[in-house]
């Protein structure tokens, strides 16, 4: 997870340095983008299908009754790129918050793909809930087009397939929505400081508002940009070499380190 987010980061940064070297990013990138609403309300009579097939609409998945809030995501399960480290650090912040999933708030993640069915809603709800130790309280839904964009468009969640890598490009947020849909609180990034994601599931139990995040222009987006097609590839390439040579060079230091090391020792023995 450490790891990955700076090589996510890099990749977003790539194609922010196109346009500073005057070539534009791909045209499914520049839709990506997060326009807070913070205070509106998620439409809750849009219809999606669970992973056992059940057909249901939002407000099922609310709970205003008994005041418990809801931490959504948008993913989609082909996705090659920040999906899964999205879902990874929201499942790592879940796991280490002191509030309880199931009573406390719920965990709903709805597909941006709508070729997705069933089958896929159940492999990662599999998934899901085998990371948070069999935990049977996330939702995985699925739908078609239109209530899915309905859904993204109300979150201000901007994302665009693009032909050429067929991957949505899409930004990389989770969202903390009151029990009556309201949207509370934006958490943009693929890790989650726990606290401040319980301190969010708190507000929105109680109907509070949260407060806009600040953050630039180049949300990181979930897409694979092609160097190839562009200015960059050398670059890379170029990066890949050098990281190579300062790893074998690490090695072979420690090897030799270790070779004059024992050859020491075994004179003054």
């Amino acid at each position: 997870m450490r790891l990955a987010l700076p090589i996510a980061c890099a990749i977003a940064a790539l194609a922010g340095s196109a346009v500073a070297d005057g070539l534009p990013p791909p045209p499914a990138l520049q839709q990506a983008r997060v326009d807070e609403r913070i205070g509106e309300r998620i439409p809750l009579d849009l219809w999606f299908s669970d992973a056992i097939g059940r057909r249901l609409q939002l407000r099922d998945v609310f709970d205003p009754a008994n005041r418990r809030p809801v931490l959504l995501v948008l993913s989609y399960v082909r996705c090659r790129m920040l999906c899964s480290l999205v879902l990874r650090g929201a499942t790592d912040a879940v796991a280490a918050m002191p509030l309880v999933l199931g009573r406390d708030y719920r965990f709903v993640v709805v597909s941006i793909d709508p070729r997705e069915d069933a089958a896929s809603a159940a492999v990662r709800s599999r998934e899901l809930q085998a990371r948070l130790g069999g935990s049977g309280d996330v939702q995985y839904l699925v739908g078609a087009e239109r209530p899915i964009r309905a859904l993204a468009d109300s979150l201000g969640f901007h994302y665009a397939w693009d032909d050429r890598t067929e991957q949505f490009a899409h930004p990389a947020v989770v969202f903390v929505l009151a029990p009556d849909g309201m949207i509370v609180q934006y958490l943009h990034g693929v890790q989650f400081e726990p606290m401040v994601l319980a301190r969010a599931l708190r507000s929105a139990a109680r109907g509070e508002r949260g407060v806009a995040a600040a953050i630039g222009d180049s949300v990181l987006g979930c897409f694979r940009f092609d160097p190839a097609a562009r200015a960059h590839r050398v670059m890379i390439e170029s990066y890949l070499r050098i990281g190579a040579a300062v790893l074998t060079l690490t090695l072979g230091s420690a090897v030799l380190w270790l070779f004059l090391w024992e050859r020491r020792r075994g004179r003054m023995s």
